[in-house]
């Protein structure tokens, strides 16, 4: 155990158990052991809401993920990094006025972590870009970017560059942020978005290509959709549009789902003009897709027949 790192209440609790225990006191030294392990639980239970907490909000259990770290902020013993997390919930669902009373708090308290004090300065500079003051914010990541360089700062300013519109410099960070972490789909995303918004449709696809079937926010797929009906693959367009639909909007994006419906619809008006509908397209893939494997067969068939008679002893 590194005694250390223990507040001076335990260590004097810990004391306290040893000095009975060894001075034959041993009724005295388990009620001590008994009120300790309870304070300890009433200490952590905090930290449990918010695990609860976090845990449900990933789940998609908004209300009560809200419930568990409301228990959690309220305790005495809640830490800057729980006011910290729940802050950054409350951000991303509309909430700026709570968001900015606990984020304020976190950023108030020392936190010995600086892990944890950099992620509130973070959460500080998105509170401030949805309050509409999007050049402070870029300005708050930009001052810590150097000494605090991980995925989380990268999919953050990378995205701010993107809503400042400063595409150039969005392609460049971004190109820089998936060097860093080509398995980051934020930063995959980033970076698509910045080649799409650059006219760089090619590379935008090939990045979505790679990734669009394990994203689960609707961002990619609503970029993914536009650059697949440029192409004039409309059953693709439509399919990922309404996959966009489907995905839980965030109050953290540049996007709307209004946006993603007046896309939808432009793009349904541009099939009808057309003559095309869903059904028919999807038959038309279907019944390409029967003949390259009808192709395939024939072709293996062809193949199993060469190496038959190759190897056939007269």
């Amino acid at each position: 155990m590194k005694t250390r790192n223990l507040p001076i209440l335990d260590l004097l609790a810990i004391a306290g158990i040893f000095i009975l225990i060894y001075s034959g006191y041993s009724t005295p030294a388990n009620l001590l052991i008994g009120a300790y392990l309870l304070f300890t639980v009433y200490r952590n239970f905090p930290t449990l809401q918010a695990t609860k907490g976090s845990r449900a909000y990933n789940a998609g259990n908004t209300d009560m993920a809200m419930t568990y770290f409301k228990k959690a902020v309220k305790h005495p013993f809640a830490k800057p990094y729980i006011k910290s997390s729940f802050g950054y919930i409350l951000l991303r669902e509309g909430n700026l006025t709570e968001a900015e009373k606990y984020l304020v708090e976190a950023e108030n308290s020392k936190m010995r972590d600086p892990r944890f004090r950099y992620n509130n300065i973070l959460n500080m500079a998105i509170l401030e870009w949805k309050k509409g003051n999007l050049p402070k914010a870029i300005d708050i990541v930009e001052g810590i970017k150097e000494e605090y360089k991980n995925s989380i700062m990268y999919e953050i300013l990378g995205y701010l560059y993107i809503a400042a519109g400063d595409y150039e410099k969005a392609l460049s960070f971004n190109k820089e942020a998936y060097d860093y972490n080509k398995d980051d789909y934020v930063i995959t995303d980033n970076l698509a978005q910045s080649y799409f918004f650059s006219g760089d449709l090619e590379k935008a696809e090939a990045l979505y290509e790679k990734s669009i079937d394990y994203i689960k926010f609707p961002e990619a797929h609503y970029y993914y959709g536009q650059i697949l009906q440029k192409k004039g693959d409309y059953l693709g367009a439509h399919d990922a549009l309404k996959r966009a639909l489907r995905l839980k909007m965030s109050f953290l994006s540049i996007i709307t789902r209004e946006d993603i419906e007046e896309k939808l619809l432009a793009l349904q008006q541009e099939m009808e003009e057309k003559n095309l509908t869903v059904e028919s397209l999807e038959e038309e893939k279907k019944r390409q897709e029967e003949e390259a494997k009808l192709l395939e067969e024939e072709a293996t068939e062809e193949e199993e027949e060469k190496e038959t008679s190759e190897y056939k002893v007269d």
